[in-house]
């Protein structure tokens, strides 16, 4: 009978976990997606940067403003150019920025500012300097959950979103979806003043590249690549190709920023490990050049993965506990080479907030070192729970039945004075909806010595 009522509770468990998105209340858009803009600053650097912008109506005759000063009475007015793919859309190219200083953009057409839209990013510095990330990942389609305002008023320098942009699991090759998805997301006014207050550097995952659990096999996969590379102001692409891989990296002060793309060079869940893989050969081949070119540069390098590092070998599940000799090979090259002490990975996907010091993420062959694991979800989802163990949480979203669930992520501060080493500080953090508050769910810190 005990056996019975245990698989009958567990049961209303699965079972209303399943229903939460239905009992969620339906996210309506802060303007209609056909009147969204699309406006947003990435690839920053100490002197450039790339400012996306996709307007309501025609883009012809767009141009962009930009202002140090805010106010609009003398701005560098800045000619942009159309991807070959769509001509709804311009990318606008900063160059001989000055470090450190905060720039303002916004539309211009006809001699018109477009102030009521208008950004700001703030460039890196060009020496060693303190800085701020926020990192996290998933939110429903165009959510307009207060933690983006939590977030923004936080303000990072960075934003760092580690995937699920979007819930649309798009699985046909249909542009116009993969469009219209940047739209919704950008309807919503939370997001969209969040986008526009800082630089982005983003990386999708499977429900905004393709259907769930998704692999190299999406239906939509070529034109997934395309759009993002239409639509996301990123850094520059390991493979620039317009069908390739996104797996990209950035430097901030001294900390290295590895961001790679674990959908589209991936096998299924469920192929044999001896054939499994998530990064590709070309891409892992690019990843191990980048740890060696980084060991002795850099005290601090961040591995942002999409999916768990941390999980027992040969689950199916979508992490990497599910590619156990791929994980093996990558962990043996990590310890080969003694970039463990330098290297934190930073993911998503699991709608947690969690940290693992390094006791639990070590599995080369023989005796690995470990490296810290900072996982950073959800946004604006129910509660979920993949991996483990860790030495700090995990921090799942509280279930709730009905209404929003509460909003997480994760505060990166960084303090560099350009002394022999590195601090950093992850802060987990969650905004709780019914008490309107932000609380602190971890707080952990360690320094990086510098490369001599």
């Amino acid at each position: 009978r005990t056996l019975v009522a245990v698989v009958a509770l567990g049961g209303m468990i699965l079972g209303a976990s399943a229903a939460c998105r239905l009992l969620e209340p339906a996210e309506r858009p802060s303007v209609p997606v056909d009147s969204a803009t699309v406006l947003w600053a990435g690839g920053v650097t100490d002197s450039s940067a790339r400012v996306v912008a996709r307007p309501p109506v025609a883009a012809a005759g767009l141009r962009l403003a930009v202002d140090t000063t805010g106010t609009w009475t003398d701005p560098r007015i800045v000619d942009g150019t159309a991807p070959a793919t769509n001509t709804n859309v311009r990318h606008f190219r900063l160059e001989g920025l000055t470090p450190r200083t905060t720039y303002h953009y916004a539309l211009y057409r006809g001699g018109v500012v477009d102030t009521a839209r208008q950004g700001r990013f703030q460039t890196f510095a060009s020496d060693p300097f303190s800085f701020r990330m926020a990192l996290g990942a998933c939110a429903r389609t165009g959510s307009q959950h207060p933690v983006f305002g939590a977030i923004r008023r936080a303000q990072p320098d960075v934003f760092l979103h580690l995937g699920d942009l979007h819930y649309e699991n798009i699985d046909a090759p249909d542009p116009a979806a993969f469009r219209t998805a940047y739209r919704r997301v950008h309807a919503s006014g939370p997001q969209a003043r969040l986008f526009r207050s800082t630089a982005l550097a983003y990386m999708w995952d499977d429900h905004d590249y393709g259907p769930n659990n998704s692999s190299r096999q999406a239906p939509g996969q070529d034109v997934a690549q395309q759009v993002y590379r239409e639509y996301v102001p990123h850094y520059p692409l390991a493979p620039e190709a317009r069908r390739r891989p996104i797996y990209q990296a950035f430097t901030v002060g001294r900390v290295r920023v590895l961001l790679t793309d674990l959908r589209s060079a991936r096998t299924r869940n469920d192929a044999p490990d001896s054939a499994q893989t998530m990064m590709g050969s070309a891409q892992k081949a690019w990843f191990k050049r980048q740890l060696a070119r980084a060991k002795d540069r850099y005290p601090v390098i961040a591995w942002g993965s999409s999916v768990p590092w941390i999980g027992a070998a040969g689950e199916s599940d979508d992490h990497w506990g599910g590619f156990a000799a791929e994980r093996r090979e990558l962990a043996t090259y990590i310890d080969s080479i003694g970039v463990a002490d330098q290297l934190v990975m930073l993911s998503g996907d699991a709608h947690m907030v969690a940290l693992d010091d390094g006791t639990h993420s070590a599995y080369g062959r023989g005796e690995g070192t470990g490296f810290p694991v900072v996982h950073a979800a959800a946004f604006a989802r129910p509660g979920s729970v993949k991996g483990g163990p860790y030495t700090h949480g995990p921090y799942p979203n509280p279930f709730r039945l009905f209404g929003r669930p509460d909003g997480q992520f994760v505060l990166m501060d960084v303090e560099d004075d350009g002394g022999e080493e590195v601090c950093v500080t992850w802060t987990g953090k969650r905004y709780e909806v019914g008490t309107e508050r932000l609380v602190s769910l971890f707080e952990w810190s360690r320094c990086f010595p510098v490369p001599p």
